[in-house]
C-alpha cells in the first residue's frame, strides 16, 4: 500500500527509486514557488506495486489533507460501479426507477448519462451547496425545466448528474452517500482521511466536495491500475474499471464545453477524462483532475499511475488544471523511460 511508505524530506526523493525524475521534480518545485503554494507533492508508481517516485515540497506530507474538487467524481463513479458489480443497479437504468420524483422527459435520463455529463440538465445552485441535502437538491432539480438538451445528445460539465447519482446511491444502499463510499471503497482501499462531508449539518457534493491525502488517493488509483484489486481482494471487477474509462460521449461534439476548453480533452468516461487514446480509441491515459490542480492519472499503455498533488485555491482552474496537466505529462514520460529501463535489465 502506498500509505505504508514513509514521507521523504521536503523536495528530496526516496533512496531506492528507479529512473530519472529530475525534470518533473524541478517542474513541481518551480510550480509550488511561482504559484505561491504552501506545498505540493508528486507520486509515481507502477500497477505491479512498485514505487517509482514520491517527493514532497514545502509544507506537505503524504497525510496532508487537501480539497480535490472534481477528482471526487472518480470516487463517486467507483462507488456506483460496486453497485453495478453487485447487481443492485445498471448504468442504463433510468433515474426515475430509483427516484420517481423525476417525471416527463427527465424520467428517461440514465445513470450512465448522469455520470458522463450528458443528462441535458442545466446547472443548479443547490448542487455543491453544503447546506442542502442530496434529497432536497434532487427534489429541486426534478421540478425545474426538462433540460436544455435531450438526454444523451450534448455534453455539459456540471455537478447536477452526480448529485442525482449520489441520491440514487443513498436509496439503493439505505445509507448516506458518504457511508456508502466508506463501506464500499474507502475502508477496503485504505482511504482513512478521505471525506465528502466537512462539519456537522453539512452535506456532500459527490462531484466536488471530497478532501483527501496523497497517500489515500494513491491507494485508490493503484487499486484501479491493478484492475480493481487491493492485494488479493477485489474492490471492482475488471469490467467495471474498463467501463469507467470507456468513451461515454461517442458522437457528441464536446469542444464548446468550458471544461473541455480548459483540459483540451474531448472525450470523457464515467467521472474521468480520457487524456490519451490509441488509434482504435483504446485508453492510454485516464485522469480525474480537479479545479485546484489535484491531478491523478493512470497510464494504461505503460502500466504506471501517479498524482500531482497541489491545492491551488487562488489562481483559478484555467491556470491550475493546465499547469498540473503539464507536470503530469512530464511524469508520464519519465515514468515510461523508467519502466522501459527496468524492462531492458531483465
Amino acid at each position: 500500500m502506498v500509505s505504508a511508505t514513509p514521507a521523504f524530506a521536503k523536495g528530496t526523493p526516496g533512496p531506492a527509486r528507479l529512473g530519472d525524475f529530475s525534470q518533473v521534480e524541478r517542474a513541481m518545485r518551480d510550480r509550488v514557488k511561482e504559484d505561491g503554494l504552501s506545498g505540493g507533492a508528486l507520486l509515481i508508481g507502477t500497477a505491479q506495486g512498485g514505487l517509482l517516485d514520491r517527493v514532497m515540497f514545502r509544507k506537505f506530507s503524504g497525510t496532508t489533507v487537501i480539497p480535490i474538487a472534481s477528482a471526487s467524481k472518480w470516487l463517486t463513479a467507483a462507488t456506483v460501479m460496486t453497485l453495478v458489480d453487485d447487481g443492485k443497479l445498471r448504468l442504463d437504468d433510468p433515474i426515475s426507477k430509483y427516484l420517481p420524483v423525476f417525471t416527463g422527459k427527465k424520467a428517461a435520463i440514465t445513470i450512465r448519462q448522469a455520470l458522463s455529463h450528458t443528462s441535458g440538465l442545466p446547472p443548479q445552485d443547490c448542487a455543491g451547496d453544503p447546506s442542502v441535502s442530496l434529497e432536497a437538491c434532487v427534489q429541486h432539480i426534478a421540478t425545474v425545466t426538462d433540460g436544455v438538451n435531450p438526454p444523451g445528445t450534448a455534453f455539459r460539465y456540471t455537478s447536477v448528474g452526480f448529485v442525482i447519482v449520489g441520491r440514487i446511491i443513498e436509496k439503493v444502499t439505505g445509507t448516506s452517500f458518504e457511508e456508502a463510499f466508506d463501506d464500499r471503497i474507502a475502508r477496503t482501499v485504505g482511504m482513512n482521511r478521505t471525506e465528502f462531508v466537512h462539519g456537522k449539518g453539512t452535506y456532500p457534493d459527490p462531484a466536488s466536495s471530497a478532501t483527501a491525502t496523497l497517500d489515500d488517493y494513491g491507494n485508490f488509483v493503484q487499486m484501479l491500475a491493478r484492475g480493481g484489486l487491493v492485494g488479493n481482494r477485489r474492490v471492482l471487477s475488471e469490467a467495471s474499471v474498463h467501463e469507467i474509462e470507456r468513451d461515454q460521449v461517442t458522437g457528441i461534439d464536446t469542444h464548446s464545453d468550458a471544461a473541455v476548453q480548459i483540459t483540451h480533452i474531448p472525450t470523457y468516461g464515467l467521472g474521468v477524462w480520457r487524456d490519451k487514446v490509441g488509434a482504435g480509441d483504446e485508453i492510454q491515459v485516464v485522469s480525474g483532475s480537479g479545479a485546484y490542480g489535484f491531478y491523478p492519472w493512470i497510464d494504461r499503455q505503460h502500466g504506471t499511475y501517479g498524482i500531482v498533488a497541489v491545492a491551488d485555491l487562488e489562481n483559478g482552474s484555467e491556470h491550475a488544471v493546465p499547469a498540473s496537466q503539464r507536470t503530469a505529462q512530464l511524469a508520464w514520460a519519465e515514468a515510461e523511460a523508467a519502466v522501459a529501463g527496468v524492462a531492458t535489465t531483465h
